[in-house]
């Protein structure tokens, strides 16, 4: 008997250290550190989602950039953007593109390239003045009788040292490549996920170098890289039921990055040959980002997918470069509590939740200083 009492006496004991725990993840934040930014019904993933297979029978993941001290907010009836410098309300504007469900889009001055859900020739659209106008630009040749006529375009990348410089994975073309921001396009790889395709983009520090992610129809995740342009391609990194989210590159070195799965973060020092698990449970994170101020800084969050939990909303910190990581906020929301983007400006993360709109969290003061990448 008294040590079936211990037993429980010491449970209890750890049920009360992890509460506490969860206290102190949160003990330097006061409530107006996180901060509800606005557009809860606008930017509600999950009914977007819903009305987008509804309409035209694909996926829809919307997303968010921060560019020229605005944040831009794609939703299923176009861009939405709000200047930083009015977090203290809720109001936002429509930028472009209205009444249209946005993907993704890339700027260069006042041109403007989207993708869009619509899945027909509105797949890429095309403003020469800021958005206030725009026009269809989908090529014909991507409109395949093969595919049902259906044009699903699942993301975009801009080479940031060449912005007229872009890739775009496309179902059913594959991955393809402009050098004239989007008029004309030249098919750099056939191959992609056939059960999802999430990322593109290029390796910043060695734009030479470019990834594309998802998971295959045999529901093991997928990571294809080419070093030379998209001359050739390689399949470097498969995990049986999982999926690749998304790639994040070190903001000096080019050999170093990290990728967000099911339930996995893994990280590489060698552009992805070989691969250690830095992060498991918890999250299929959806996204992982550097303090590019701080590089040793990352942040990572995502969605929880156990039912009982899906109002929880967490984001884990990793102040050694990405080699261990830690819960650094937690909370719960009304709705489904997690993120499909975010993004770190000035030491604020700028969150994208899944449906309870857009969320900031003030991290001043909260930056690690270890120097690990």
């Amino acid at each position: 008997m008294k040590k079936r009492y211990s037993i429980l006496f010491f449970t209890f004991l750890l049920i009360l250290s992890s509460c506490s725990n969860d206290n102190e993840r949160n003990e330097n934040f006061s409530i107006e550190a996180f901060q509800y930014l606005g557009l809860k019904d606008l930017a509600n993933v999950r009914k977007a989602e819903e009305a987008v297979f509804r309409d035209f029978g694909v996926p829809y993941r919307p997303t968010m950039q921060i560019l020229d001290n605005y944040i831009y907010i794609t939703t299923l009836t176009g861009v939405y953007r709000k200047n930083i410098s009015t977090i203290n309300n809720t109001d936002w504007e429509l930028f472009a593109f209205k009444d249209l469900p946005i993907l993704q889009f890339i700027k260069n001055g006042n041109n403007i390239l989207a993708i869009s859900a619509c899945a027909d020739e509105r797949a890429f659209l095309y403003s020469s003045d800021n958005g206030e106008t725009y026009q269809s630009i989908t090529p014909s040749s991507f409109i395949l009788k093969e595919n049902e006529y259906k044009v699903i375009p699942y993301s975009i990348a801009q080479n940031l040292k060449n912005p007229n410089s872009i890739l775009a994975l496309v179902e059913p073309i594959g991955v393809v490549k402009s050098i004239n921001f989007g008029q004309t396009w030249t098919v750099l790889s056939k191959q992609y996920g056939g059960y999802q395709n999430w990322f593109l983009g290029f390796n910043a520090n060695d734009t030479t170098n470019v990834y594309y992610t998802g998971e295959s129809m045999m529901l093991a995740s997928f990571m294809y890289s080419s070093p030379d342009n998209g001359e050739s391609w390689k399949l470097i990194e498969s995990v049986d039921n999982n999926c690749i989210h998304h790639i994040v590159f070190h903001p000096t070195y080019s050999n170093v990055l990290l990728y967000s799965g099911e339930q996995m973060i893994k990280k590489s020092i060698d552009k992805g040959k070989i691969w250690k698990t830095v992060l498991t449970g918890g999250l299929y994170f959806y996204k992982t980002i550097f303090d590019k101020n701080n590089p040793s800084v990352l942040y990572t969050s995502g969605v929880n997918r156990a039912s009982h939990e899906d109002h929880k909303f967490m984001i884990y910190k990793s102040s050694n470069g990405g080699d261990s990581w830690d819960v650094f906020f937690q909370t719960d929301l009304s709705g489904i509590g997690g993120v499909i983007d975010f993004e770190l400006y000035n030491n604020r993360l700028y969150l994208y939740t899944y449906t309870d709109g857009i969320y900031m969290l003030d991290v001043s003061g909260n930056s690690g200083n270890n120097t690990s990448i």
